[in-house]
């Protein structure tokens, strides 16, 4: 773990680059995540496309029914 020190002069280097060393957990850990970002992002598309609410008695049917409450 880097200290504040460490930080701070790797912030005053000027653009040179540290190595990091990485872990294949560490590389899992990303790939998991990136694959859940991107099913949650398929799965937002997809239900705001084709919500597939066909029931007629499904509640935006009354929300839209413009006969229902008047009268």
């Amino acid at each position: 773990m880097k200290t504040l020190f460490d930080w701070t002069a790797s912030i005053g280097s000027h653009g040179q680059s540290i190595h990091a060393t990485h872990s294949i957990v560490e590389w899992l850990l990303v790939g998991v995540a990136a694959c859940t970002v991107g099913y949650a992002f398929y799965k937002a598309v997809r239900h705001t496309l084709y919500p597939g609410e066909t029931s007629p008695d499904h509640v935006k049917w009354r929300i839209l029914d413009d006969d229902e409450g008047r009268g």
